[in-house]
């Protein structure tokens, strides 16, 4: 159970951005304590040599002055053994390696020498080196260089000194960084924990409104905190999924709402109208009237459950579109040829201005259900008058027109006729059989095809469809 806990305790973001700012913060601080020890390391190193230089321009014009009087070396030596804190330990060699002079203690250092020093001292070369004798842990620094003096007589002059303090600088430093990174560590760790809390605390908060949001509460927004950051923005973009499905909600509620009132009218209708057969015993004729008018009603439901069926399939994709190259011209004539015959009928003049040969690509089905839908509802809402179906090309769309001289569609009513049973005016509708689908489902189609259907009315003086499709590119 424990180790149950356990790992759902590193499984928490907090805790997860915690250790990560842990380890972050550890490798910074030991990099930055690293650099730091190895930049004082080298700086006291500088302040040694910068010493033992000092310490060779000095032998440098005592041999200047008395090349070969070692007696100025003794009295230089005794000079350098008054030094406590940093005694200096040397060495004269001539330019063949032997030995002109050297101090009582510069065997502590324990140097061996080395004939490629020699070399490179002669060469005018100053060679740096770090000695630990053998068997003792106090290093030594010693510098080595090249003199050269009258008569012709050379040099090599080695000079060294302890690295006691260096080593004691150093070691300090390193206890301190070892009782300092604790410190470091714990300090990171609540600042980490503390940042990685307030961080997520939003995402608390989203978390505790959307297990409470049911359909029934989607009025309810996310409260941003004002910082616009990151945050703010995710709880923006919730917001505005929230305010999707409400809308989608109320569509849905909305459409079986509907649904039920279309379904249910003729129905009653019908029920009633057997009712009233059946009330008392009728002739033949009358019986063959009433199923006459129930199978129409029959029609027109079975119509209406089609378009349902239809759109529903479309608000889950389950439609599928064919879309294959096809001539649209000739597929407006033949749609507009098919309803002269019931243009003439109501006394309507159905006219099909010269077609250009356009390309697109799209399902043919689909298409002609969309041009078939736009010319019925002009003929439809047209009482006298006339119908033009007019195709042009604008750059890269093509442009299908379809103006009628018919009732037309009030402004405030406009934005409105696309959506599911909307009609303008329901008496009308209803002696026209329609019930507010077609132009739904001539809106999904025109979208489906990657384009756009716009409308221009006025009531009393017609309307003018416009649709919207690309060209077929080969």
């Amino acid at each position: 159970m424990f180790s149950k806990i356990g790992a759902n305790f590193y499984r928490r973001t907090d805790v997860k951005l915690t250790l990560w700012y842990i380890l972050t913060f550890l490798a910074s601080a030991l990099i930055i304590c690293g650099f730091l020890y190895f930049r004082l390391e080298h700086k006291l190193i500088e302040e040694v040599d910068r010493f033992i230089l000092d310490e060779i321009k000095e032998l440098e014009e005592i041999l200047s002055i008395h090349p070969y009087d070692q007696n100025v070396l003794k009295s230089f030596e005794s000079h350098m053994e008054a030094r406590s804190l940093y005694p200096v330990y040397f060495r004269v060699l001539s330019e063949n390696g032997d030995h002109f002079y050297s101090s009582s203690k510069f065997k502590e250092i324990g140097y061996v020498p080395d004939n490629r020093v020699r070399i490179k001292a002669l060469n005018g070369k100053e060679i740096r080196e770090n000695v630990r004798p053998q068997g003792r842990k106090k290093p030594y620094r010693v510098i080595s260089a090249f003199l050269p003096v009258q008569g012709h007589q050379r040099y090599i002059i080695q000079v060294g000194t302890h690295l006691k303090f260096v080593r004691k600088s150093l070691s300090n430093f390193r206890s301190n960084m070892l009782i300092l990174l604790p410190i470091l560590i714990l300090l990171g760790s609540l600042g980490g924990w503390f940042l990685a809390r307030k961080s997520l605390s939003p995402i608390g908060y989203i978390a505790s409104k959307a297990q409470h949001m049911t359909s029934a509460n989607l009025s309810e927004r996310l409260i941003p905190r004002g910082t616009e950051d990151e945050m703010d923005e995710l709880i923006e973009t919730i917001n505005a999924m929230i305010a999707r499905l409400d809308a989608s909600f109320k569509r849905m509620a909305e459409f079986i709402a509907d649904a039920s009132h279309e379904l249910k009218t003729p129905l009653c209708a019908l029920e009633g109208e057997a009712e009233v057969l059946l009330s008392e015993k009728r002739n033949p004729d009358e019986y063959q009237e009433g199923l006459a008018h129930f199978l129409e009603q029959f029609r027109h439901m079975n119509r209406m459950i089609n378009d349902l069926i239809l759109l529903s399939k479309f608000d889950s994709r389950q439609a599928e579109l064919k879309m294959v190259p096809l001539r649209l011209d000739l597929l407006l004539k033949d749609i507009a040829n098919l309803f002269k015959v019931l243009a003439e009928q109501k006394n309507i003049d159905l006219t099909i201005r010269p077609l250009p040969e356009v390309v697109i690509s799209g399902d043919k089905i689909r298409l002609q259900q969309l041009f078939t839908n736009l010319i019925d509802n002009a003929i439809k809402y047209t009482p006298t008058g006339s119908i033009q179906v007019a195709l042009e090309r604008d750059k890269g769309n093509v442009v299908v027109k379809i103006k009628d001289t018919g009732i037309g569609i009030p402004q405030e009513e406009q934005e409105n006729i696309f959506r599911r049973f909307y009609r303008v005016d329901k008496s009308r509708s209803r002696e026209t059989e329609g019930v507010g689908l077609g132009l739904s489902i001539v809106q999904w189609i025109v979208h489906a095809h990657h384009g756009e259907v716009e409308v221009e009315s006025e009531s009393g003086r017609g309307s003018t469809f416009t649709v919207y499709l690309p060209i077929h590119k080969a």
